[in-house]
């Protein structure tokens, strides 16, 4: 995880190697007169600055949106569990320990960035998003997504705000760190698909590589 340079107001955690996917949702994102702030799977950007939004296109993998009522600030985070985590399915205690680290990153940086900023937990809307489940998929990767990041603020005693999770349509998410608003725009051409199954594709393949 690296963390890349940043001002008082954005702070972004990401794999050195970053995706572009402004061409393809274009359309989508020139409806907004915010700058987008991408977001690609093992990602977190935090922001208190009103002029961002933070953009992010989940597949089977979850995103995990954290807003501070009082300070106005916000983070977001991808997680998506590589496929050799999802075959350990439940029992992640036997699995590799660093590869289980490297996935637990985006929970504990997004987190963990909100209370360094002094984001109070009884003052935080965290709202999970994504979890698209395709058919045929054999390891069932999105509902293993979404209860891996469920436990986990289970067991941080952080209530869940609110839900946008399944069904069979990839989402583009974008979300207002200074006020706490969500848009989601539902995907439905095959292309959009091809990009984000590649963008997991990609992640995984990078995280199981470096463990």
């Amino acid at each position: 995880m690296t963390v890349m340079p940043s001002t008082n107001d954005l702070m972004v955690f990401s794999g050195e190697e970053r995706r572009s996917n402004e061409g393809l949702f274009s359309g989508f994102d020139r409806q907004f007169d915010e700058k987008p702030v991408y977001l690609d799977p093992g990602d977190v950007v935090f922001s208190s600055h009103a002029d961002d939004m933070l953009v992010a296109t989940p597949g089977v993998g979850v995103l995990i949106s954290i807003y501070e009522v009082d300070l106005k600030i916000g983070a977001m985070g991808y997680v998506l569990l590589p496929d050799v985590l999802l075959e350990a399915f439940p029992n992640l205690d036997k699995a590799d320990p660093v590869l289980m680290a490297k996935s637990f990153e985006p929970i504990e940086n997004c987190l963990g960035e909100m209370k360094r900023r002094g984001a109070g937990k009884g003052r935080i809307r965290l709202r999970l998003i994504g979890g698209t489940s395709y058919p045929g998929d054999r390891l069932d990767a999105a509902t293993k997504n979404y209860v891996f990041v469920k436990e986990a603020m289970n067991r941080k005693k952080i209530p869940v705000y609110s839900e946008s999770m399944g069904g069979e349509k990839a989402r583009r998410v974008y979300f207002f760190p200074t006020t706490g608003r969500i848009v989601q725009k539902m995907l439905r051409r095959d292309i959009d698909f091809q990009y984000v199954e590649d963008a997991e594709k990609a992640f995984q393949e990078k995280i199981t590589k470096g463990a």
